[in-house]
């Protein structure tokens, strides 16, 4: 089951929420002078709180690039009465950021493991190891699994030389040094946790999971014949309700306060062991984007995603992708299994606290 908002009024007020998409040392907002439009909307008195008007269904048929484009919609229109024109701007994580976040999660000290292994993950890649893929089969082209015996012996050295109880230090701003890459952290619970996260000028991104080889792959990856993860009649074996998974979310959006969140796109989703070539369980994965006062919540981060538009007309280097904030969970019986926190921004600016949008039939 796959919930998704229609994106069309979002997109309408996208429009102008990103007009205005990088600060100037004078703090004016830099707007595009292709169409005067954005320009006049960014210099114009602010107008009255109103309620924006839309049909309740939208169905038409244009024809871009050769292409039949048929649409048959139904139109969500927000709640708001306020439609600000902001500045914002990609915001790079810091370690403060990290330990902020990680506090927020589970109050009390977070600690790393010293030690780069624990046995029983070491029995995990163990058992993984015994049937790891080897190769294709010369006459049928299908994959042969079987044991690795060069990596079981490499795998069993490891275990003879881990410590039979982890070591454990506090997890502090000096100790963190970007990217992070599955650091193994222990929370005031005594809960384990991978963590890695980048900070780049360009992009920043932080992840938590309670498993270090597993994959989350959406019901829609599980339905395809070619996938590795191919089960013709779905998820079936999901042990909590959506609203008791998207309660679980609502919660720990919160706790992390991320106020101005909200669900986007549910779908089923299944935890897959990467080396085992097992499932670990299966769930509901939850998108969360900023929905500020009212408006639609609209995940479109995989259509703004820079191979997907490679194809389109105009000049592709006209300016860096601008990619979607969102977070991610992965919520089965057990609580929240996964998070992540994709391209967090920044607001440094209102252009204008309240602008009239273009009528719908205009857009």
């Amino acid at each position: 089951m796959t919930r998704q908002k229609t994106p069309v009024l979002f997109l309408l007020i996208l429009c102008f929420l990103l007009c205005a998409c990088q600060p100037t040392p004078t703090e004016e907002a830099v707007v595009s002078h292709a169409d005067s439009k954005l320009e006049q909307a960014v210099t114009a008195p602010a107008v009255q709180a109103y309620t924006y008007e839309a049909p309740a269904r939208w169905e038409e048929t244009f024809t871009p690039r050769s292409r039949e484009v048929r649409i048959f919609s139904d139109v969500e229109v927000p709640t708001a009465e306020q439609f600000p024109i902001i500045t914002i701007r990609r915001h790079r994580l810091t370690a403060e950021d990290v330990l902020s976040f990680l506090a927020s999660l589970c109050p009390g000290e977070w600690t790393a493991r010293e030690n780069e292994y624990s046995r029983e993950e070491l029995m995990e890649d163990l058992k993984a190891a015994s049937n790891m893929f080897l190769g294709e089969d010369d006459e049928t082209g299908k994959p042969v699994y079987g044991a690795n015996e060069e990596e079981m012996r490499r795998i069993q050295r490891l275990i003879e030389e881990a410590p039979v109880e982890d070591a454990y230090a506090p997890f502090t701003a000096d100790s963190i040094s970007f990217p992070i890459n599955d650091v193994p952290l222990q929370d005031s619970g005594g809960t384990v946790w991978y963590l890695t996260a980048q900070s780049k000028e360009s992009r920043s991104f932080l992840s938590l999971r309670r498993r270090r080889d597993t994959a989350v792959y959406p019901e829609q990856w599980v339905l395809q014949p070619d996938s590795n993860v191919y089960r013709p009649n779905g998820l079936k074996n999901i042990r909590i309700t959506e609203a008791e998974a998207i309660a679980k979310g609502d919660a720990l959006i919160a706790a992390l306060g991320l106020s101005d969140y909200r669900v986007a796109e549910v779908t089923k989703a299944l935890e897959y062991q990467r080396y085992s070539l097992a499932d670990r369980s299966e769930g509901y994965l939850l998108r969360y984007v900023p929905a500020l006062d009212g408006t639609v919540p609209c995940f479109y981060g995989m259509s703004s995603n820079p191979s997907f538009l490679q194809f389109t007309d105009g000049d592709a280097t006209y300016a860096p992708p601008w990619k979607q904030e969102y977070a991610e969970l992965y919520v089965t019986e057990e609580g929240v299994l996964s998070f992540a926190w994709t391209d967090p921004k920044e607001h440094v600016m209102t252009a204008n606290e309240n602008v009239k949008l273009l009528p719908f039939d205009e857009i």
